[in-house]
């Protein structure tokens, strides 16, 4: 049965907000968008749902996290290792120490724990990295969207092919959910140099999507530039590749990706902090997709994206959350909020609202279905509930201030309810 959805206001994400709104949603998809007095008299038939002072709003598409990091805090804490690390070296072998101590069941729950979070907060779609292969399964009970990305790193040959066969094995099956599985080579400090080029060619050949940590911290610049600092004299012998340290590539992180064959749209990297300007202009002309983490880079003060350069240059932006051992929360709207802050205004709020949206969802490939409230997409949007209404004129600023993760009172995915505060419930 068709049915109208409509509030005070319609944010569509492609349009200024519509006051008096609606969405006519018709298996799933949404077959008209209008006022609702307009169309209520064009579709009597339909059921009606008026959700009078409140907002819709398209879904958030949260581009880069790790899900089964969501009850790092917990861990860490029962760990021992409540301090916090004092630089980016410190603080991979801080979680290194932590999943070390724990047992793989817990990754499971935590990712449950993760998929509810990103729900309540008013997302419909995620980039997650899981690098414990078994707790996939866990996504057969979401609702959300998205691309399963399987991490994989390793400098030792007979490790390589181990892991490698492990991956394929997966990937020859069907995913759970409604998730596709994509592959995450690690980072350029992580993953031996012929490694990486296969795996960039088979994502390139199978049409496969995949993500890459670049450019995250200096750590990382000088490792691959010079096989030196923190990472060449901490990282790899705390974890015994102190035999495996690669000859210096003399080159950028960046540069050190396009050699590799890992400059190609389908490739969404990720952090993008520490990039020259003749690395901006390769990520502009290989057309590539960039996901900003900004709590977690002022957490770990690896540094600050530079954003002004990489939109003059062409470089898609979007937004991800990270992990939580590393970022406060899993809610895109916060990341907004921070980033609106952080960058000190070169991300205006229109800007940084499409990056959450729209650039999320063509990120992920899900431009057909998401990002924006729009002829024959899903109907999946979040009712936004204020104490107090903003003006037209000040929708723009509302969406990237602080505090709209707690107005999300429901969450609607093809027309279906999956999340409603007022009762606490989500599902599939």
């Amino acid at each position: 049965m068709d049915r109208i959805f409509s509030a005070a206001y319609l944010v569509t994400a492609d349009a200024p907000p519509l006051e008096g709104g609606a969405l006519l949603s018709r298996d799933g998809r949404i077959a008209a968008v209008g006022t609702l007095a307009d169309l209520a008299s064009q579709n009597p038939e339909a059921a009606v749902s008026d959700f009078g002072e409140g907002i819709l709003a398209p879904l958030l598409v949260n581009a880069h996290t790790h899900l089964e990091l969501t009850d790092f805090p917990t861990w860490a804490a029962e760990a021992g290792e409540a301090e916090e690390p004092k630089d980016f070296v410190d603080w991979i072998l801080r979680l290194i120490r932590v999943k070390r101590s724990l047992s793989k069941k817990l990754f499971p729950e935590a990712i449950a724990s993760g998929l509810a979070e990103l729900l309540k907060s008013g997302t419909g779609a995620v980039g997650d990295i899981l690098s414990h292969y078994p707790s996939r399964t866990v996504y057969q009970d979401s609702p959300l969207l998205g691309t399963v990305f399987l991490e994989s790193l390793g400098q030792d040959p007979q490790v390589i092919q181990r892991i490698r066969t492990g991956l394929n094995e997966i990937l020859e099956k069907l995913p759970f959910g409604l998730v596709e599985y994509g592959i995450s080579p690690h980072s350029p400090y992580s993953i031996s140099a012929s490694y990486l080029s296969s795996l960039y060619s088979k994502c390139r050949k199978e049409g496969l999507r995949c993500t890459t940590h670049l450019a995250e911290s200096q750590a990382e610049v000088d490792f691959v530039r010079s096989s030196s600092g923190g990472l060449a004299t901490r990282f790899y012998p705390a974890i015994g590749w102190e035999s495996l340290i690669p000859w210096p590539a003399d080159c950028s992180p960046t540069e050190y990706l396009q050699k590799r064959g890992g400059l190609f749209p389908q490739n969404l990297l990720v952090h993008g902090v520490q990039l020259t300007a003749a690395d901006i202009d390769l990520l502009g002309e290989a057309g590539m997709h960039l996901a900003l983490c900004p709590r977690s880079n002022a957490h770990l003060d690896v540094g600050k994206a530079p954003v002004a350069a990489l939109q003059k240059a062409g470089v898609k932006l979007t937004l991800g959350t990270d992990s939580l051992a590393s970022s406060p929360s899993l809610s895109v709207w916060d990341e907004m909020s921070f980033a609106h802050t952080w960058f000190d205004g070169q991300l205006d709020a229109p800007t940084l609202f499409r990056m959450a949206t729209r650039g999320g969802a063509e990120a992920l490939g899900l431009e057909k279905d998401l990002g924006s409230l729009t002829f024959c997409k899903q109907c999946s949007f979040q009712l936004l509930r204020p104490k107090t209404l903003p003006s037209a004129k000040d929708f723009p600023d509302y969406l990237v201030a602080p505090g709209r993760t707690e107005e999300v009172e429901k969450v609607f995915i093809c027309g279906e309810l999956k999340f409603d505060s007022t009762t606490e419930k989500g599902g599939r």
